[in-house]
């Protein structure tokens, strides 16, 4: 399977403008036969094609991505799915032609050059090696690093929570918030003083089951899991493992795609100790918008879900962008939150 045959269902969305000076639009990105397909969210109109081996990256290792094809055109593609933007470039790599011997032999010698000026890089400026090294390590890593962070607290006494009808209601849940692949986890006995949705590498989202219990709502627990989806879009997740793993293993980790296990032991818990930052207000209120989530269900609940609700709680009661209505729609019925509730049951 070639790598363009493995992400030709892959989809997701996206920011598009014909020109720098025009408003984005909505947009859905696929892969077509050597060709990105942007077309319009709503209409599913094919708006663009670019050729992949020709597509540029605008900004390397800053966040959302911005791409544009090479050339004279002014169009302009926002992704901030990881998904997309690893698979964009492992299919770019995959088009495009080997180089020559000589090319080759410069890239070997380049490459141990930069190995040395790495070393230099990364004792002088241990932040900036983190920044760089987060920038480039794909979401198939991030996901291996995610399970390793899971078992970690298995190994203090944390347990995965699973029913086959609570397991269904989750999946509904995630389908309603995500619009990429992401995984809400449920987990009991979690090792920390304060319940809390934590967020780590690879789009896995941990519930700690006790929130559960003291939630009114689904409105109100998918609330606090938007909080920390933005709270995860503000930081790069892997950034706080790398802090916690010390410059050596960064290094490795950038060198041989390799993180040591004992640079990793006791991150779960450590994790968990750290405080909650504050999430962007802006960008947060849009995750709301897009999911037609109402903020009050969230702000309004008598025990929050998420200690940092109350620094954003003004802002959050008058900008919400269902203006206080519930909506049509209920994100769960209510089997299947009851199912939810009671996921740790069986």
């Amino acid at each position: 399977m070639t790598a363009l045959d493995k992400y030709r269902k892959l989809e997701g969305p996206g920011l598009w403008a014909a020109s720098q000076g025009e408003q984005r639009r909505d947009v859905i990105v696929g892969f077509g036969d050597a060709t990105l397909v942007i077309s319009d969210s709503r209409s599913m109109t094919v708006l663009s094609h670019w050729s992949l081996p020709a597509v540029e990256r605008i900004n390397p290792g800053k966040r959302p991505a911005l791409f544009r094809p090479e050339g004279d055109s002014d169009e302009v593609l926002e992704l901030d799915d990881d998904w997309l933007i690893d698979a964009l470039h492992v299919v770019q790599g995959a088009l495009r032609p080997p180089g020559s011997w000589v090319a080759r032999a410069r890239k070997k010698i380049a490459l141990g050059i930069g190995t040395v000026a790495v070393v230099v890089f990364a004792s002088l400026m241990p932040g900036a090696l983190r920044e760089h090294t987060a920038s480039v390590v794909p979401m198939s890593k991030r996901v291996e690093l995610g399970n390793v962070v899971r078992a970690d607290l298995a190994g203090l006494g944390a347990r995965h929570c699973t029913s086959p009808n609570g397991e269904a209601a989750l999946a509904s849940l995630q389908r309603a918030l995500f619009q990429t692949p992401a995984q809400i986890v449920v987990m009991r006995g979690m090792p920390s003083a304060e319940a809390r949705i934590q967020h780590v590498m690879g789009r896995y989202f941990l519930i700690d089951a006790r929130l559960l219990e003291d939630a009114q709502s689904a409105e109100a627990l998918a609330g606090a899991i938007l909080m920390a989806v933005q709270r995860s879009a503000d930081e790069d997740p892997l950034l706080p493992l790398l802090r916690h793993a010390g410059v050596i293993a960064t290094f490795r980790l950038l060198t041989s795609a390799e993180m040591p296990d004992s640079a990793m032991r006791g991150y779960g818990a450590a994790l968990l100790r750290m405080p909650l930052a504050v999430p962007q207000l802006d960008p947060l209120l849009e995750r709301f918008a897009r999911v037609n989530l109402s903020t009050r269900a969230l702000v309004d609940h008598p025990q929050r879900l998420d200690p940092t609700v109350s620094t954003l709680e003004d802002a959050l009661r008058s900008q919400d962008p269902l203006s206080g209505e519930i909506a049509e729609t209920a994100l769960l019925s209510d089997g299947q939150w009851v199912s939810l509730q009671n996921i740790c049951d069986s």
